[in-house]
């Protein structure tokens, strides 16, 4: 009741500013959008009768007789709770945020780059792809959204439209088309792929301070053999019989590139923060244990996917049962959805269950274009003119802001995703953009469809077999007891000297992409010898893998074809602790895999403090504050006050080691390996702060310089007294709502947002709640959701998302997960038709009308 309080309150300011209202309306205001979830709705389009029952925090499991009524009450049940999250989600995969938001500059920058990109245009192109089956569930799907939405204004839906309404955005209720589904999907696509980014800042980098530096210690190479792969040779199957030693070299330039006169300034902003997030944090964890190595004698699986943070939670909670399961009505899962399309993406049914990681496969590509000077829509290809298609694309606005036409200019490889050439002697190359989600038709809901009714590892292969992107790695386990995992996705074959790195001459077909790697030979394994399966968005394979693919695609793609997945992975600090968490417990239980998704130890504090603990600090820090720091056990609990010391050190000293070079503060866990190489080269000049003229720094100079600014920025900012300091007080999350929970009006955000609230955790945590080095030390992406699923007894599986199953700021399930998601604390995945109905405290009835 306090909080409905505060709520009306701040509406009741909101409404007084802008002319006044009663409080009565006020309170039908906030409170008109909350659903109907007793009782019974009657919708025209419905086959028979369909029962949804609700548990404690909101979760609802679906009845139905039929596919179709099935999804058509999903789409029911995501409208009622997330359908602002849907409205602004649609606008995101199809470039129409500003249609949302009235004129804002950095939105329309997004608007352009998305346009540019062509996800429109490619979510369009998918459906083309469509099965049978994915065609009748998207209808349905969108048939029920719509008939849910049918004859509302926005403020019967969210309270958004009002707020909206106030600023002077007008926002009509279109109807949901089975094109806004396919639109999240490339939303999903540009978040977990690699590598436009990378390629754009490697370039750059290469121009400021040299290769050697970069591929050596800002980005070095995996360290295969220190840290582990996901898959091992042992656990593959051979590719031919002759096993090979080695692999091919594939320079990260190519011969003759000169990127001097590459152009990197993109056209638009390119999306880093909205949907699933990306870059820097953006990662998963999951693993499966098989029974030889669990107490029941029974697999279990679990996953945590880490995505940027947001308010509500990107995840729905949901069930979906057949009551007769046939192949008429095939589906009896439960798991994780995305509001916005059919089925489950991640969870278990009566059979199998699985998880995802992002494998992070380099699926991007730019090409320097050398475009007619004389006519900006003609290039160079092959020594021939070739002509640019032009592309309008019409951004509108929700204001009365008039309409933006942006012209698109498509060549060969892909859109030109850099603004019109300069025609200087310095920049005189614009970029293409070539990517295979958006090359490339495909139906991903088709596979997550498939992997819904699987009902044992063929079927779940066979599922994957035509998944597109975004590749990830998938666990699996059955009722059986088998355990597996596999790549899927479109993979592109390089040419050689084509490492995807950098941005590459495309005044040439020399380096287009050859084709794909078969779904036959991506990487895979069933039931290995070791008894597990783990993942943490570190290299998939050891080298020696790719030396056999050359071997067995030698005659179809070339023997000296580029065929790496990727050269840039997480560098395995929470693969290397998952893995010994896993070993070092002989039979593990439901519990101890809530430890591991729970544990906050930091793999670099324990390669950096050893040398950082043996210089002397003198005055500079009290010797106490030293052998505290000693006692330390790694663990970045939000109670620990070393955790908050080490953060403050790390950020220190990455912007002492690099941003004197290259005029930023990295992070990551690129950067991270790269200190742990450089602690054996004291005397490199990464090492060296090139601002100090008079001398030349060493390793400990700069390590020590770093920990005394730190100790003095913490005790300037929370006080002398160190044993009072808390990680937690530094370290906060707080879930943004969108757009309003940006605005910069403090009632508004508070009404809207979640947060801040203390968090256990690091970047390099297995409990991963990353912070940025330019935003310390605020959450930016964290685990999105965790589940352990429980072969013993599927209603013992546990789950929990971030904030609630609602989206309306009004309802009781907005924020009631928060805390315990970050107390890593979970809900039953409640399983069986008893239990569920058990445990239900509404029922709501959909009726044929």
């Amino acid at each position: 009741m306090r909080r409905l309080r505060n709520i009306l309150l701040v509406l009741v300011i909101i409404i007084v500013l802008v002319g006044g209202a009663g409080a009565g309306y006020i309170t039908l205001t906030v409170r008109r959008p909350l659903p109907q979830v007793d009782g019974t709705l009657s919708f025209a389009g419905l086959d028979g009768k369909v029962e949804i029952y609700r548990d404690a925090l909101g979760v609802p499991q679906i009845y139905a007789t039929t596919t179709r009524d099935l999804f058509f009450a999903q789409g029911i049940v995501h409208a009622q709770d997330r359908w602002w999250q849907m409205e602004f989600n649609r606008h995101i995969g199809l470039g129409r945020i500003s249609e949302l938001t009235g004129m804002n500059e950095r939105v329309l920058r997004q608007d352009k780059f998305i346009r540019t990109a062509g996800w429109n245009r490619a979510a369009q192109a998918d459906l083309d792809a469509l099965t049978p089956e994915s065609k009748l569930a998207l209808d349905s799907y969108a048939d029920g959204v719509n008939a849910y939405i049918e004859g509302k204004s926005g403020s019967d839906l969210a309270v958004e439209y009002t707020v909206l309404g106030i600023k002077g955005v007008t926002i009509p209720i279109e109807k949901w088309q089975p094109l806004h589904s396919a639109a999240w999907a490339k939303v999903m696509s540009w978040s977990l792929s690699g590598n436009i980014d990378y390629e754009l800042e490697r370039a750059e980098l290469y121009k400021k301070i040299g290769s050697d530096l970069v591929d050596n210690f800002y980005a070095p190479p995996y360290p295969f053999g220190a840290h582990p792969t996901i898959l091992t040779m042992a656990d593959l199957p051979p590719l031919t019989m002759t096993i090979q030693n080695g692999s091919s070299t594939v320079p990260v330039v190519a011969p003759g590139t000169d990127l001097r006169h590459v152009q990197t300034h993109l056209i638009g902003e390119m999306p880093d923060d909205l949907g699933f997030g990306r870059g820097e944090g953006i990662g998963s964890n999951n693993w499966v244990i098989g029974g030889s190595r669990t107490q029941s004698g029974k697999p279990l699986l679990a996953n945590d996917p880490h995505l940027a943070i947001q308010m509500p939670s990107i995840w729905y909670e949901v069930g979906l049962h057949c009551l007769q399961v046939s192949d008429k009505c095939p589906y009896d899962v439960t798991g994780f959805s995305f509001p916005g399309a059919p089925g489950v993406i991640i969870g278990h049914n009566q059979h199998i269950a699985w998880g995802v990681t992002n494998v992070g496969p380099d699926t991007q590509d730019l090409y320097a274009i050398k475009v007619d000077p004389k006519d900006d829509t003609k290039y160079e290809l092959d020594g021939k003119t070739e002509s640019m298609q032009i592309i309008t694309e019409t951004i509108k606005f929700g204001d009365k802001t008039p309409p933006v036409d942006l012209r698109v200019r498509m060549t060969h490889f892909g859109p030109i995703i850099t603004d019109a050439p300069s025609y200087t002697d310095q920049y005189d190359k614009p970029l293409a953009f070539h990517w295979s989600a958006t090359a490339d038709k495909y139906d991903v809901l088709g596979s997550f469809l498939g992997i819904d009714r699987a009902t044992d590892w063929k079927s779940f292969r066979a599922a994957l077999a035509t998944y597109g992107s975004p590749s990830q790695n998938f666990v699996y386990a059955d009722m059986d007891g088998n355990i597996g995992y596999q790549t899927p996705g479109l993979i592109p074959i390089r040419a050689k000297d084509h490492s995807g790195l950098v941005p590459i001459d495309g005044s040439t077909t020399k380096y287009d992409w050859k084709g794909y790697i078969p779904f036959d030979y991506l990487p895979r394994s069933f039931n290995p010898a070791r008894g597990y399966i783990a993942s943490a968005n570190e290299a998939v394979v050891p080298p020696e893998y790719y030396t056999q693919l050359a071997a067995v695609l030698g005659d179809k793609f070339g023997a000296d074809s580029n065929y790496t997945i990727s050269y840039e992975w997480d560098y395995g600090y929470r693969a290397n602790r998952i893995e010994n968490m896993i070993k070092a417990t002989d039979k593990h239980t439901v519990d101890t895999i809530k430890a591991i998704q729970g544990d906050n130890f930091s793999g670099s504090a324990d390669e950096l403090l050893p040398a950082v603990l043996k210089i002397d600090y003198g005055s500079d820090i009290p010797k106490d504050v030293i052998d505290w720091l000693k006692a330390w056990d790694m663990q970045s609990g939000m109670n620990s006050g070393q955790a908050a010391l080490f953060s403050s050190f790390t950020g220190q000293l990455f912007g002492t080691l690099w941003a004197d070079q290259i005029g930023f503060t990295p992070g990551g866990s690129n950067i991270a390996w790269g200190v742990r190489l450089l602690l054996d080269k004291p005397d490199s000049v990464v090492w060296d702060d090139v601002k100090t003229t008079d001398k030349k720094e060493t390793r400990d100079d700069i390590l020590r310089s770093a920990l005394v600014a730190a100790y003095k920025d913490m005790t300037a900012k929370y006080g002398a007294d160190y044993k009072v300091w808390q990680w937690g007080k530094l370290h906060t999350a707080t879930f943004v709502s969108n757009p309003l929970g940006a605005s910069g009006i403090s009632v508004i955000e508070d009404f809207v947002n979640g947060g801040p609230v203390a968090v256990n955790g690091s970047s390099l945590s297995v409990n991963a709640t990353s912070w940025s080095i330019t935003n310390p030390f605020g959450v930016t992406s964290l685990p999105s959701m965790r589940m352990i699923v429980d072969f013993s007894d599927f209603n013992k599986s546990q789950w929990i998302t971030t904030t609630g199953e609602s989206g309306h700021p009004t309802s009781p399930h907005y924020r009631d997960m928060i805390d315990r998601w970050r107390n890593i604390q979970y809900d039953t995945m409640l399983w069986d038709a008893a239990t569920i109905q058990k445990g239900k405290v509404s029922k709501l009835v959909l009726q044929p009308k």
